[in-house]
C-alpha cells in the first residue's frame, strides 16, 4: 500500500514560505535606511507600506494552505522540543499579522493616501494625530525587532541544529532533497540565495542623493533654500517684460535682472513632526528697485506652483494635486508691491499683496539689501498661513499634521540692467 505521508509542505506553502522570509528580511533592511535623509526617502517608505500590505495579504492565504494541505510529520525529538517548536511557528503566525498590521494603523493616523504598488489603500480608523501615530510606531518598532533579533535567529538556529546536529528530515520539509548528507548540496542555494537577495536589495534600492548635497535635492533646515535655476516659460516672461516696461516709462529706477544660478525661493515646514525643506525651480522676477526712489519702485514675482521641489516626486504630486496648490486650476502665485518702507540702510519692508490658490492677502516681506558695484544681494523671511489662501484642503485643512505657518525664505542675487 502506498504511504500517502507527505515528506514536505506542498509546493504552495514552501514558495510563500520563501518568498515571505524574502520579504520580511528585505523590510527590515529597507527600513534601516529611514535615518538616510536623501532624494529617494518617501519612495523607500512607500515601498515598505506596500510590501507590509502584501505581507499582511500571504499570511493569511499561508494560513489557508496550513489548514487545506497535510504537513509533514515532526521527526522524534525530546516534548519540550516539540512544544517550542510549535510555540516559535505559532508566534510567526502572531507577528506576520501584527507586524505589518501595526504599520498599517500607524499610516492611517496621517491624511497622506496610503500606496499599495499604485493602488490607494484604505486607512483603518484610528485618530490622525501625533500621540497615536507615536504609539503604533513604537509598537510597530517592537514588533520588528522581536521577530528580527529573536525569532529569525531562534528559527535558523533550530534548523541548523536538525539538519547537522540531529540529521534529521526538518530542513527538508521546506527545501525537499535538501539532505544532512552530503553536506555541500546545491540546494543551500535557496536559503542563502534568499538572504543575499534581501541584504543586497534592502541595502541598494532607491538610493538617492543626501538632501544636503547636489543642485536638485533641497538643502537641510539652516540652508532653507533650493536651487532655482530653471528659467520662466515664455508667456511668464513676455508678461514680466510688459510689467518692467510700464515701471521704467513711470520713474527712472534701476531695473534688475535675477541670476537665477544664485538665487532660491524656499520654504520650511514639517510633516507629523519631521522637517520638510523645498522650494520652487521657475519663477519670472520683474524688480524695479532704487533705495533713494522707494516711491516708484515696483516688484513683481510670479512663481510656478508646478516646479515645486520637496526631495521626493510623491510628495510633490500631492502638493500640485487640488488637495493643496492645485496647479490645475491655480498654477501662479504673484507677489506683487510697489510700497517700501526703509529702516536702516540696508533693512527694508516690502508691503504688497500675495495671490495664490484664487485668494489675494497682503503680505508685507522684510529685507535686507546690499548692492555693490552694480550687483544686489537680498535676503528676506517671513511666515505665511496656507490656511488662509485655502492650501490644505479636505483632511489637510487640518494643522496637526501639516502646521498652517510655513516659512518662506528667498536668497536674490541680481545685476543691475544696463
Amino acid at each position: 500500500m502506498t504511504d500517502l505521508t507527505p515528506t514536505s509542505y506542498n509546493r504552495y506553502s514552501r514558495y510563500i514560505h520563501w518568498l515571505m522570509a524574502f520579504l520580511i528580511l528585505f523590510m527590515v533592511f529597507l527600513g534601516w535606511r529611514f535615518e538616510d535623509k536623501d532624494t529617494f526617502l518617501l519612495n523607500r517608505a512607500n515601498l515598505h507600506k506596500s510590501i507590509g500590505i502584501l505581507i499582511l495579504l500571504l499570511t493569511f492565504l499561508r494560513i489557508g494552505l496550513r489548514l487545506a494541505y497535510k504537513a509533514p510529520p515532526e521527526p522524534p525529538m525530546p516534548k519540550w522540543q516539540a512544544l517550542a517548536a510549535k510555540a516559535l511557528h505559532l508566534g510567526f503566525y502572531i507577528v506576520m499579522i501584527a507586524l505589518p498590521l501595526s504599520g498599517w494603523l500607524m499610516v492611517s493616523t496621517s491624511a497622506r493616501e496610503i500606496p499599495f504598488f499604485g493602488i490607494a489603500w484604505p486607512h483603518l480608523p484610528v485618530p490622525q494625530n501625533h500621540e497615536t501615530h507615536e504609539t503604533f510606531e513604537t509598537v510597530h518598532g517592537l514588533f520588528a525587532k522581536l521577530i528580527f533579533y529573536v525569532m529569525i535567529p531562534l528559527h535558523v538556529l533550530a534548523a541548523l541544529k536538525h539538519q547537522f546536529i540531529d540529521k534529521d528530515t526538518v530542513v527538508e520539509h521546506m527545501v525537499p532533497g535538501l539532505t544532512p548528507r552530503p553536506i555541500l548540496n546545491y540546494r543551500w542555494l535557496l536559503p542563502i540565495g534568499v538572504v543575499a537577495l534581501a541584504v543586497a536589495l534592502g541595502f541598494g534600492i532607491y538610493r538617492g542623493t543626501p538632501l544636503n548635497e547636489g543642485r536638485d535635492a533641497p538643502p537641510p533646515p539652516e540652508a532653507a533654500a533650493v536651487s532655482a535655476s530653471v528659467e520662466a516659460p515664455a508667456s511668464d516672461a513676455a508678461s514680466s517684460a510688459e510689467t518692467a516696461s510700464s515701471v521704467s516709462s513711470a520713474a527712472a529706477v534701476t531695473n534688475w535682472i535675477v541670476d537665477k544660478s544664485a538665487t532660491t525661493i524656499a520654504f520650511t515646514t514639517t510633516f507629523s513632526g519631521e522637517a520638510i525643506n523645498g522650494g520652487f525651480n521657475s519663477y519670472a522676477a520683474n524688480i524695479a528697485f532704487d533705495p533713494e526712489q522707494l516711491g516708484t519702485s515696483h516688484v513683481k514675482v510670479t512663481i510656478d506652483l508646478a516646479s515645486v521641489n520637496s526631495g521626493d516626486g510623491d510628495r510633490d504630486g500631492t502638493l500640485k494635486s487640488d488637495a493643496f496648490f492645485n496647479v490645475a486650476a491655480t498654477p501662479k502665485a504673484i507677489y506683487e508691491a510697489s510700497s517700501f518702507t526703509k529702516t536702516d540702510a540696508t533693512h527694508f519692508v516690502a508691503r504688497g499683496k500675495l495671490t495664490m490658490h484664487g485668494t489675494t492677502k497682503p503680505l508685507n516681506l522684510p529685507f535686507t539689501l546690499n548692492i555693490k558695484s552694480g550687483v544686489a544681494t537680498m535676503s528676506g523671511t517671513v511666515d505665511l498661513d496656507r490656511t488662509a489662501f485655502g492650501v490644505g484642503t479636505g483632511d489637510w485643512a487640518k494643522t496637526d499634521s501639516v502646521p498652517a505657518k510655513v516659512t518662506v525664505k528667498i536668497n536674490l542675487k541680481a545685476k543691475a540692467s544696463k
